[in-house]
């Protein structure tokens, strides 16, 4: 499963018209910006004239769609479209977690600005790999005792099933009762080219990394 920046990264490149006239509010862009990515509301977004409604929506649905393709890809598309959609709606719920809260924005000398995020890291994936691994371990091991044995074992496609379901299970029962690291800062730049405002994408990346704890996952993996 892939990093959920690859949402922020395909949400939040597609046509950012924030303007560029003195009015300007880069605090409230990012707002807009943040709230259409995570939470689905495209309240902000449409009120700054960022884009339309339906634009906010295809922009959310692309990455939830992003997302669920990794998903499809890394199982070996065996995956079923049943399953993919209960995945997608995780991956809306764990979005939808997200804690965050748009601080100042302070203008610089090449007319970008610098706006402060103040956030939360949702700890989700460290817990869900805790119990997942484990869980597969004793899982493959249950499998290979029983084709030594000669009994009757689940095809490589129920196999791939179980685990995904094993996974997702674990996501949703995390989620009921996710926790929350204590509050930390970080920026995003707003950056002006060719007279139009758009969020630096290494920030966005980092502020991705930051929501999340993403790089649990790739040390329970590694």
């Amino acid at each position: 499963m892939k990093k959920l920046s690859i949402i922020a990264a395909v949400v939040l490149t597609v046509g950012l018209l924030g303007g560029c006239g003195s009015k300007f509010d880069a605090a409230a862009y990012t707002k807009a910006l943040l709230d259409n990515s995570y939470k689905n509301d495209s309240t902000d977004f449409v009120a700054l004239k960022i884009g339309t409604a339906e634009e906010a929506a295809d922009l959310y649905e692309q990455g939830l769609d992003a997302e669920t393709d990794a998903m499809l890809a890394q199982s070996g598309n065996a995956i079923s479209d049943e399953q993919a959609a209960e995945f997608r709606n995780v991956f809306a719920d764990i979005l939808a977690g997200a804690r965050y809260t748009v601080g100042e924005a302070e203008k610089q000398d090449d007319n970008s600005y610098v706006v402060t995020i103040t956030y939360e890291q949702m700890q989700i994936f460290g817990p869900v790999m805790e119990k997942y691994i484990p869980e597969v371990e004793d899982l493959g091991n249950t499998w290979a005792e029983a084709y030594a044995a000669g009994e009757e074992i689940p095809s490589d496609e129920e196999m791939v099933a179980a685990v995904i379901d094993l996974m997702k299970d674990y996501f949703v029962e995390t989620l009921q009762n996710v926790t929350y690291a204590d509050p930390q800062t970080t920026t995003i730049r707003i950056e002006l080219k060719d007279n139009v405002y758009g969020p630096n994408q290494t920030d966005l990346m980092n502020l991705e990394a930051s929501l999340f704890d993403v790089s649990a996952m790739s040390a329970a993996l590694q």
